[in-house]
């Protein structure tokens, strides 16, 4: 039987340099936060409302893992592992994902070039990811996205409602630092699109 090809270990287990100019939530506490995926891997009940919380905005599983290849730059997803990868997780361990830098350029064998990508996640940090360690990929569809907001973390003289469409009532979706940025808030393109839509939904983070 022939042996496959030697993985480049550098390739998921080289140490992740997190950037320094990342701004996080003010609400995000290193020392005592759980992440999503973690909450979504421990926990099968908050699993199955935070990925319909998912479709509810929009985002959809791509049928072929090597589409990512064909996405543009930037281009946030979330995915999956299957059982083979480097980390040695259970079979569909979920994985938060980041923003889509692309192929390595600067990788040398053209062969190992096609066969893992590089993403940006909420860190700041560079990653990193096989394809063939990969389950499944979710990606937000424009046709089918909902507008999600994050709770308010602060309260100021400049609040911006929304009306709830589980509720009927306005609901403060951003509280703005002066007239003239809840002015940029409200000619927003995800704050209109809730007002066309009618419809929109609470980001997950921070809302518990």
């Amino acid at each position: 039987m022939e042996l496959p090809p030697p993985i480049k270990p550098q390739l998921q287990m080289y140490p992740h340099k997190l950037d320094v100019k990342t701004v996080h939530d003010t609400r995000y506490d290193p020392l005592t936060y759980i992440s999503v995926q973690t909450k979504v891997n421990l926990d099968e009940k908050y699993e199955k409302l935070y990925f319909e919380n998912l479709m509810i905005q929009g985002w959809v599983k791509i049928p072929k893992i090597e589409t990512i290849f064909g996405l543009p730059k930037g281009t946030q997803f979330k995915y999956r592992l299957n059982q083979d990868s480097l980390s040695k997780v259970p079979d569909g361990t979920f994985r938060s994902g980041g923003w889509l830098i692309g192929r390595n350029e600067n990788e040398d064998d053209l062969d190992l070039k096609n066969k893992y990508i590089l993403y940006k996640g909420f860190n700041g940090a560079i990653f990193s990811l096989q394809l063939k360690d990969i389950k499944e990929i979710y990606i937000k569809s424009k046709k089918r996205e909902v507008p999600a907001f994050k709770k308010p973390a602060r309260v100021t003289n400049f609040p911006v409602f929304l009306i709830s469409p589980t509720t009927n009532e306005p609901e403060i979706v951003y509280y703005a630092k002066d007239n003239a940025h809840k002015i940029r808030f409200e000619n927003s393109d995800k704050y209109q699109k809730a007002i066309q839509l009618g419809n929109w939904v609470w980001s997950d983070v921070f809302n518990n």
